[in-house]
């Protein structure tokens, strides 16, 4: 995942860039006379010839028959009409292209093309004369314009929006959601705008062509910005899948963090790896930690017994707690002088005598058992 993160910051930004130019190109496609080849409908005059309003008269035809005069007028075409040779229809306005120039009529959200009025088709025979189905479908074109406008214009903010949004909140999780929803707005948006063209565009040519088909006008639904639209709709998709992923996978932590063990190792958690892991003001020795130091037991001290016997005296605490072993080997070894026997016998021995003198003795507490020779002057053993 670590391999792919750069990619999946990169892409996103490449396809909003991407349809947000194709967008704009469905959108300028007209203005000042750019672009005009990206049509969704042209119409073709070349071949157009309309019958005069007198040609249906049956006397006036026997009339110019007999005398040889014209009565019933010339038919209409396109350049007695004055006509250009063709006429395409953009998702903002409409260009006619004449032979040495292209005119294109001013960019207007909702914009409507008629061909009655616009090919001056009312000023001919063929006035009054449009199927129900003609007019069905400029019906429906004229309701699905401004909506094709909006569609594309708001789709073109989404796309500009989302890549923002998260650029700005790498580190929030709202800001990444944010991105999704705007990019998936955005390809509903376009999927819409893309489907709706086509429906309504290659509907308005087939009844074009089927009202006025016998007078020799040709209509053909346009591809380039069908294509752009659904190439734009592609790509937004793309992006707000990679936003979604984003998402929903972890958040990058804000800026760098550097972990360092201190007397314990971090990544385990301490030992055996159990329980919350320290935090940092816990792995730092000196803080917050008091020192403690065990009393070790302290070796032991040996005395004569009024018996003659040695006793060992441990202390074990501060307090005093004594702990007598008699005759314990890993304390105090036998001394020469009470194996050979007590008292002041005769039998050879090594060593001083300890002797214990009763009327000396002396109470002891465990603070001047360190002290032997802390009492008054004559001392005590």
């Amino acid at each position: 995942m670590a391999a792919r993160q750069p990619l999946l910051n990169f892409l996103p930004l490449l396809f909003s860039l991407l349809s947000f130019v194709l967008i704009l190109l469905i959108l300028i496609a007209g203005t000042n006379n750019a672009l005009s080849t990206l049509y969704y409908l042209k119409t073709d005059t070349t071949s157009l010839s309309i019958p005069s309003k007198l040609s249906s008269s049956t006397f006036l035809t026997d009339l110019s028959a007999v005398s040889g005069a014209d009565f019933t007028g010339s038919p209409a075409t396109s350049s007695s009409l004055g006509l250009a040779e063709t006429y395409t229809l953009l998702i903002l306005t409409s260009c006619a292209h004449f032979p040495t120039s292209t005119v294109c009529d001013r960019p207007s959200i909702g914009f409507a093309f008629d061909p009655a009025s616009n090919l001056k088709l009312d000023s001919t025979s063929l006035q009054g004369t449009s199927p129900p189905a003609l007019i069905s479908s400029l019906s429906s074109y004229r309701r699905a314009s401004p909506f094709l406008a909006d569609a594309y214009v708001i789709s073109a903010a989404l796309v500009a929006l989302a890549p923002v949004a998260a650029l700005l909140g790498p580190h929030s999780r709202a800001a990444a959601v944010a991105a999704a929803v705007l990019a998936s707005l955005a390809s509903v948006f376009l999927f819409a705008a893309a489907v709706g063209a086509v429906v309504v565009f290659r509907g308005l040519g087939a009844q074009v062509d089927a009202a006025f088909g016998s007078s020799g006008l040709r209509s053909e639904a346009g591809v380039a910005p069908v294509a752009l639209g659904f190439a734009a709709f592609v790509l937004a998709l793309v992006t707000a899948v990679i936003f979604i992923v984003r998402a929903r996978g972890p958040l990058r932590p804000r800026g760098r963090v550097v972990a360092t063990s201190i007397g314990t190792d971090v990544k385990g958690g301490g030992a055996g790896g159990e329980g919350p892991r320290p935090g940092l003001w816990k792995r730092i020795p000196t803080w917050s930690q008091h020192r403690y130091v065990q009393v070790e037991r302290q070796p032991a001290l040996l005395k004569t017994s009024v018996a003659g016997s040695m006793e060992a005296v441990v202390v074990t605490s501060p307090a005093g707690t004594r702990m007598r072993a008699e005759g314990d080997d890993d304390w105090a070894g036998e001394d020469e002088y009470a194996a050979g026997g007590g008292g002041n016998g005769a039998g050879g021995h090594k060593g001083i005598p300890m002797l214990s003198l009763g009327g000396n003795k002396r109470d002891r507490d465990v603070n001047t058992a360190y002290e032997p020779y802390s009492g008054d002057g004559r001392g005590g053993v």
